[in-house]
């Protein structure tokens, strides 16, 4: 397996008209295994569409729109996992709930069968990263209800890794803990979100720790190396070959689209718009899931040959910051950074034409001077002492409200 070029050679290089083929086999089952839930019953009934007017891949468009705050209504409405899924609890057999963090968190479920998609998508992803059968892996995921761990148990197995999970630390004192109980173990790759990096990286100073990734390793580019759909649609959207820029996406297990999230109508290649999936090929499958992040999709061929398009995750819409009609994201910033700096974007409270950030470190005009360029908007830095912006032990909030 080590030299072959993809984990599914089959799958990823299918020939578009072969694909085109394939999801519009899919999306018709998806549309009609859907109408079996009431909550997508209802909506499939008001826009007047049913699985045999679907002829097409582009037919997606005739779906309507839904997202979280849909899914939080139906499980309120309908405790406790909601009326959107066709199969339940009785044909579940793992379960996890969203964190919360913007808002009541929510139920997801996976059968058997949709459990064996996001293993199959897994295993592409990270075989395109040169993760191998028989390597050892260290993550820093949080487990319990959250899914994100139990998800990486599954799929680093089907893979045929060893997972080796020490949980988000929450202090340098349990990340030291974490380091000094693994230390021993051949491990092979990390899988670690930046925040949890550099809080281990501190602790591995602390007591002559060797082996972490250095954090231009996990640095802005390489959000750009990974997409997701959320763990409620398609957890394994998508990763990067290495060959060029974005994601290859799982094509014939997704359909996605990028939107203006005013209008709905799809955004001009490589421009950015708000990311709606539909995932195929699942007993409860997902019509047009629009997530609230911002994305890019890129139809160019990519010389690995590989034969989907690739997406660029660019943040979370909620994230945007609006100076000056520009709007920015935390990674317009970030990428102008050192990759390992603490930094937090200030939201104004009322229209501004000039974006505040505050950042760790010594003053540096140079960076000051770039960022004003990028982001096209004069921008104000406050330079800080090192620790004294909030450390996260899974993700950092990157846009604070004025006065925070």
């Amino acid at each position: 397996m080590t030299e072959q070029p993809y984990w599914n050679v089959e799958a990823q290089t299918l020939p578009p008209d072969t694909l085109a083929k394939l999801q519009t086999e899919r999306l018709r089952e998806a549309v009609a295994q859907a109408a079996r839930a009431p909550f997508f019953a209802d909506r499939l009934a008001a826009a007047g569409v049913r699985p045999d007017d679907i002829r097409e891949p582009a037919d997606v468009a005739l779906l309507p729109r839904f997202s979280k705050a849909d899914i939080r209504e139906s499980e309120q409405r309908t405790p406790p996992i909601g009326d959107y899924r066709p199969h339940g609890l009785d044909r579940a057999v793992r379960i996890a709930m969203s964190t919360g963090t913007t808002g009541r968190p929510t139920a997801m479920i996976w059968t058997r069968r949709d459990l064996g998609v996001e293993c199959e998508l897994s295993a592409r992803n990270h075989y395109r990263h040169g993760i191998r059968p028989g390597m050892v892996v260290v993550s820093a995921h949080p487990g319990y209800l959250n899914g994100g761990q139990g998800l990486q148990q599954a799929a680093y197995e089907h893979l045929g890794c060893l997972l080796v999970s020490i949980g988000p630390p929450d202090s340098v004192d349990a990340a030291e803990r974490a380091l000094r109980s693994i230390a021993e173990l051949p491990i092979d790759r990390w899988q670690l979100f930046p925040s949890a990096l550099l809080r281990l990286r501190e602790a591995a100073a602390r007591i002559g720790f060797d082996g972490l990734p250095e954090p231009e390793e996990i640095g802005p580019l390489t959000q750009y190396t990974k997409i997701s759909a959320g763990m409620e649609c398609v957890a394994y959207l998508g990763s990067s070959c290495g060959r060029s820029d974005g994601s290859h996406l799982a094509e014939d297990y997704a359909l996605v689209e990028a939107v203006d999230p005013v209008t709905g109508e799809p955004v001009p290649d490589g421009q950015r718009g708000q990311l709606v999936v539909t995932s195929l090929g699942r007993d409860n499958p997902m019509l047009r899931y629009d997530l609230e992040d911002v994305v890019r999709i890129d139809a160019s061929p990519c010389p690995c040959g590989e034969t989907t398009r690739r997406g660029f995750w660019e943040g979370r819409a909620k994230d945007i910051v609006e100076v000056a009609g520009r709007q920015v994201l935390p990674i317009d910033v970030w990428r102008h950074l050192d990759p390992a700096a603490e930094y937090v974007i200030i939201r104004p409270e009322r229209p501004a034409d000039r974006l505040a950030i505050r950042v760790e470190g010594a003053r540096d005009t140079a960076v000051e001077d770039a960022l004003t360029e990028a982001v096209g908007v004069p921008v104000d830095v406050t330079w800080v002492g090192t620790g004294e912006l909030p450390r996260a032990a899974y993700k950092a909030q990157r846009v604070v409200p004025a006065g925070s």
